[in-house]
This record gives C-alpha cells, structure tokens and sequence, in this order.
C-alpha cells in the first residue's frame, strides 16, 4: 500500500490542530460555546478524516 495524496496531510493535520485550538478556547466560553466547540471540532477533523479514508482505496488493475 502506498500513500495517496501526501501532499495533504500537512494541511488535514493543520486544520485538526487549529480546530482543536478553537473548540478548546469555546468550551471555555460556557453552555453554548461547548456546542460550537463541538461543532468546530467535527468540522475541522473532516479533512483528516476524509485523508484517511482515501488512504484505503485498491490499487490500480485490482477491479480489471
């Protein structure tokens, strides 16, 4: 198996990193700023996610 897009992971990594900066410094802001801090931090954990997800993909001819 061999990375797809590696390229990516920097900003995937990036954006996780500043989303869990923001949702930490929300929580902190009382009842609804720990749903936006939720929120936050699902939303920025879906770029790593999806960067995961395409790490699992066959390799070329498999399906031929």
């Amino acid at each position: 198996m061999h990375l797809v897009m590696p390229w990516f992971f920097p900003f995937a990594a990036l954006a996780a990193w500043l989303g869990l900066r923001a949702a930490r410094a929300l929580w902190n802001e009382g009842e609804g700023g720990r749903t936006s801090g939720w929120w936050m931090l699902i939303l920025m954990l879906l770029p790593f996610f999806f960067w995961l997800i395409a790490q699992i993909q066959p390799r070329e001819g498999m399906l031929r």
